[in-house]
């Protein structure tokens, strides 16, 4: 644990403590199986709710969206409705409703069908005797006594049962019994004897066969349970999903023995569907095999995108969340040709006869192809699969995705009409919510950036545009220059549309525009300003300042703090100056700046509450400057007091900071030096204090400057202590020796400044005020 000892100068305010903000903080990722992907796995035709098997890299795909259960839930209720001849919303609360009735019951006496009534008393105590659990915290819930009697008494009806319809459902109740009592040899039979004879079989007898796939697995049989979970999932919809993950949770992979139980080719494409969908498999011998048996295979597209998406990101150099580096690198080794199979693989579908929806095929083609950097052959893909009729919106919009991203791939050069272009495309991504949409999006910012700048846009070039026109990075127009700064904001999280409740939606690949700022120098910031301001915006202009947010009251506030930072106070004030004054009077600065920047405690003469705006702030300091370097020690020790409020112990941080947290300094990422950093050290702030020190004539005045020089030396220890806390222990022991440590360098950092207070002016007003309030000085000169 880290040492958060504070050492206490004064009793803190209630605010202050209060005051444990970040005013501007991403929301996260929207979706947790955010990856680096440009390919919409929608894109693919499948049956609906089959995007659960799109890929992911939650393995188990415990998303409850689209679930298979309400599928089962239908599909039940209208057997039901249709048999008893009642609306489906009586057989629906019946079997499934919150509040169960027995309508379906009373309907079905009315008419004297007094066995389906049976059936349905004898399911209800099934269901009652047995609860599954649902989560992992949760307990299965079992009467065994009720379900042993059950079980005999559904093997006695399923003989004896009037029709067909209550002989599949007495069946399944009895398949499905064994496998809850555990007695698997017994469902295997039990299936066959009352199951496999039936005529006509419903959605019911899959169910069954879905319980006896379990009882092969639980024989160990695993070949021929992947076998028959194959045949569940090709065409029971309702027990999809169970079918999946009975396979998936355990880490089932093909085997080749399974392909034996099959009957025919159909079944075969089942097997090899269900098996490239599994985690840690390479779906392309699969996908080949599916074509050659099953071509009508539903889930041939949805795989495809699965091995696009499941590769991709080696291609693109982006470790995934769930490798660790050393897998990532050998697999990266193997993608490169991988990828180019898989690219042969779609070129080859797209002209397959047997296959429907050449517009995907091509699409897939030509995303490999840019992929793999064959822009010519993205080019000629696209462009076939623009010409070819499509009713998935998903796929129109892929389309519009990889035509951005191709369009900047293959420029090499900046031209009005492809600035117009790429403007054009940008806007219609910009309110996605689909990650795969912004990473393209943000991508595209990225390289726009790095068109403006003349840098290359593939590692594997060794120059961009620049090299065909100039010789020297400074020859670069300011104008490319501020574009490129906008385009990067425009990737910003911060950018981004917001939600209704104010909050913006964020995703890895998104850039954080306060960084980007942070790092931009005040001579580019003033291009930025040129750029906003001028004259004659074209359409293009006016569309980057849209994308990017930015206006230029942020660019002179930004401008104004860096001046701040670097105590260029006249230049501060005349970047502050042209912003409106109501901003002043708005948050965040109505919350954060409504105390004086030049008040101290204790009680330093200056009064605490009347606060300055930042305009009013810099023109002060810039007006002391001047008269401290006349001789005016008052003037140095206020602007050791303004330049210490200005930092982040100050009253008045927000004056050169945007936010601010507690512990930042303790727990910052990435780790940083900040020994050097003014902001948290309060170095200029210091030095203002020694030069009223050495240019004062008053004892309280020099008083004042001392406690202000001890205040700044006492920052700077905080960050020091915090940075040498990171190595030690968690004992007892570790602590208190580190602490005992930190007690004697505080006292001897702080010796200069209490010393003066101690035996220069111990009778100073001011003196015995901080002799009152602060414990640490108390301890210092001996006094309790």
């Amino acid at each position: 644990m880290k040492n958060n000892r504070f050492f206490k100068f004064f009793e803190p305010s209630a605010k202050i403590i209060a005051i444990l903000i970040l005013l501007a903080c991403a929301g996260g990722p929207a979706d947790l199986n955010e990856f680096t992907s440009y390919f919409m796995p929608e894109s693919a035709q499948s049956p609906a709710g089959d995007n659960r098997y799109n890929y992911t890299q939650q393995f188990l795909y415990l998303s409850e969206y689209e679930d298979t259960l309400e599928v089962a839930a239908t599909l039940n209720s209208q057997a039901w409705a249709k048999y008893a001849n009642v609306s489906e919303a009586i057989a629906y609360q019946f079997f499934y409703g919150e509040n169960k009735t027995d309508a379906l019951s009373q309907r079905l006496l009315l008419r004297g069908n007094k066995a389906a009534v049976n059936y349905l008393q004898l399911a209800r105590k099934i269901d009652q005797a047995y609860t599954p659990a649902i989560y992992s915290w949760d307990e299965t819930q079992r009467d065994s006594l009720a379900l042993e009697q059950a079980y005999v008494q559904v093997q006695a009806q399923a003989q004896n049962a009037p029709d067909d319809f209550l002989k599949e459902r007495y069946g399944f109740q009895a398949v499905k019994l064994a496998m809850i009592l555990q007695k698997p040899e017994e469902c295997l039979k039990l299936y066959d004897r009352f199951i496999k004879p039936l005529k006509t079989k419903t959605f019911i007898s899959d169910w069954a066969y879905s319980r006896k796939a379990g009882a092969s697995l639980a024989l160990g049989d695993t070949a021929r349970a992947i076998y028959e979970f194959a045949q569940v999932f090709e065409r029971c919809p309702s027990r999809r999903k169970e079918a999946d993950l009975s396979l998936r949770i355990k880490g089932i992979t093909f085997q080749e023995k399974a392909l034996s139980y099959c009957q025919n080719d159909a079944e075969k494409a089942a097997v090899y569907a269900l098996c490239a969908i599994q985690p840690l498999e390479d779906g392309l011998p699969f996908l080949k095999k599916i074509v050659e048996l099953n071509p009508k295979n539903k889930l041939l597209e949805l795989i495809t995108a699965r091995e696009i998406n499941k590769n991709e990101y080696y291609a693109l150099n982006s470790i995934p969340y769930v490798e660790d580096t050393a897998a990532y690198q050998e697999r990266q080794k193997e993608s490169k040709t991988y990828f180019e199979q898989l690219g042969d693989f779609t070129a080859q579908c797209a002209q397959n006869p047997a296959l429907s929806s050449s517009a995907f095929w091509n699409t897939a083609n030509s995303y490999i192809s840019y992929i793999n950097k064959d822009y010519d052959q993205a080019s000629k893909a696209l462009e076939k699969a623009k010409s070819m009729q499509t009713s998935n919106a998903i796929l129109k919009q892929q389309i519009e995705v990889q035509t951005m991203l191709l369009l900047i791939a293959k420029q090499d050069k900046i031209t009005p009409e492809f600035e117009n272009q790429a403007i054009g495309m940008l806007e219609g991504f910009t309110k996605s919510n689909n990650f795969r949409v912004v990473n393209a999006y943000t991508r595209a910012c990225d390289l726009l950036a790095k068109m403006y700048r003349g840098q290359p846009l593939d590692s594997e070039k060794k120059a961009g545009w620049l090299s065909g026109c100039s010789s020297k990075s400074s020859d670069i127009p300011k104008t490319y220059l501020a574009k490129a700064f906008l385009f990067e904001i425009a990737a910003s999280w911060q950018a981004r549309p917001t939600t209704p409740e104010g909050y913006s939606v964020s995703f890895a690949t998104n850039t954080d525009r306060y960084a980007i700022e942070d790092s931009t120098s005040i001579e580019l910031l003033q291009e930025v300003l040129k750029y906003i301001q001028a004259p004659n915006l074209t359409d293009f202009d006016k569309k980057l300042l849209q994308l990017s947010a930015v206006h230029q009251d942020q660019i002179n506030l930004l401008m104004g703090r860096k001046h701040l930072v670097l105590h260029e106070y006249t230049l501060a004030a005349s970047a502050f100056a042209n912003i409106p004054a109501q901003t002043w009077q708005q948050e965040p600065f109505a919350t954060y700046l409504d105390q004086n920047p030049f008040y101290l405690t204790p009680d330093n003469g200056q009064k605490a509450n009347p606060s300055m705006t930042p305009y009013q702030f810099a023109k002060r300091m810039a007006e002391l400057e001047a008269q401290m370097k006349q001789g005016d020690a008052q003037a140095a020790y206020l602007l050791g007091c303004g330049a210490y409020n200005m930092g982040y112990w100050g009253n008045s941080w927000i004056l050169t900071n945007r936010q601010r947290s507690s512990s930042e300094y303790q727990y910052m990422y990435p780790k940083r030096d900040l020994s050097q950093d003014d902001y948290y050290v309060a170095s200029k702030a210091k030095s203002y204090f020694d030069k009223a020190i050495a240019l004062s004539k008053s004892s309280e005045l020099s008083a004042k400057a001392a406690y202000g020089g001890a205040l700044c030396q006492r920052n700077a220890f905080a960050v020091y202590e915090a940075a040498a806390s990171e190595n030690i222990g968690y004992s007892a022991s570790e602590q208190a020796a580190f602490t005992k440590k930190m007690n004697q360098e505080l006292r001897q950092r702080l010796n200069n400044y209490f010393l003066v207070l101690k035996q220069q002016y111990p009778d100073a007003q001011y003196t015995r005020e901080v002799l009152e309030e602060c414990a640490t000085y108390r301890y210092y000169a001996g006094r309790k």
